[in-house]
């Protein structure tokens, strides 16, 4: 869905940033699920969304918009192979060639 990108130069000068940002993003998204989970369903206007929320989760997971690398592995892979059969890459990308080895292992904390 979306990708989050540092330049290299700045992960050479802060080689903590990866791992801030990448737990920076988790904490906010934890706090969106809590919101809806608690509050969003009298404040949202969607007539439904108590429904949706449930619905999403009992299909998906608790965490449906999981982030790290190995939790998206077969979802990345499909992505480079039909990127390189559709012409949009002259090559079939690789993981290990995309992201910084140091964003490889990063996982989220359970919810």
């Amino acid at each position: 869905m979306h990708a989050v990108a540092i330049k290299k130069s700045l992960m050479k000068r802060n080689p903590w940033l990866i791992e801030a940002v990448f737990k920076a993003y988790s904490q906010s998204k934890q706090k969106a699920y809590d919101y809806m989970a608690k509050a969003a369903w009298f404040k949202d206007s969607l007539p439904w969304f108590g429904q949706e929320f449930d619905e999403t989760r009992a299909l998906m997971g608790d965490n449906y918009y999981s982030y790290g690398i190995e939790s998206n592995r077969k979802t990345l892979e499909a992505l480079f192979r039909y990127s390189y059969q559709q012409g949009l890459c002259s090559k079939e990308l690789t993981i290990e060639e995309l992201f910084e080895s140091s964003s490889l292992e990063l996982t989220e904390s359970p919810l």
